[in-house]
């Protein structure tokens, strides 16, 4: 077995990402799982308010590392001899446009709609087959939709890793 150091995957190279993929796969397999083991929706409700705190701590663990700041030295003025002296950073926030805030709305609001969609289908799909007869029919989409998420994860990882070696050379 190689060391972990020599693998060029970020996420193998840091316990805390390794942690919260396997969080996040876990929560999103136990999400979809759910209604095979918990018939109460409000239960369930309870339940997958707890699981969104997990997918929360996964994503967050996952993001990558900020560089370190350099120290604060008092002696030097760094409002002098600065371009962005005196401007405000949040000019272009505060004066959007109504259409380009109109935009942006629409499409918080389609993405939610898609959401509430498709996770409605996942869930009548899932009664169906189990009025078929299917065994565990939440649970199997569960673990395909997170084997999805940990191989496109994996991907993403990949990708990062393959993006600051080319910056390095």
């Amino acid at each position: 077995m190689a060391p972990l150091s020599s693998c060029s995957c970020p996420c193998a190279a840091d316990p805390t990402r390794v942690a919260g993929l396997a969080a996040g796969v876990g929560a999103t397999v136990a999400w979809y799982a759910l209604p095979d083991y918990v018939r109460s929706r409000p239960l369930r409700g309870l339940i997958k308010t707890g699981l969104l705190g997990v997918i929360g701590w996964s994503l967050v663990s996952m993001l990558p590392d900020e560089p370190e700041l350099a120290p604060y030295d008092d002696e030097v003025d760094c409002s002098k001899g600065t371009e962005a002296a005196g401007e405000d950073p949040l000019d272009d926030i505060t004066e959007a446009d109504p259409s380009e805030l109109a935009v942006l709305a629409g499409a918080a609001v389609g993405s939610a709609m898609i959401t509430v969609g498709v996770e409605r289908w996942l869930f009548r799909r899932g009664e169906r087959r189990r009025a078929q007869g299917s065994r565990f029919a939440h649970t199997r989409q569960g673990l395909v939709l997170g084997g999805l998420e940990a191989a496109l994860t994996a991907l993403t990882f990949g990708a990062g890793a393959a993006r600051e070696r080319l910056s390095k050379s």
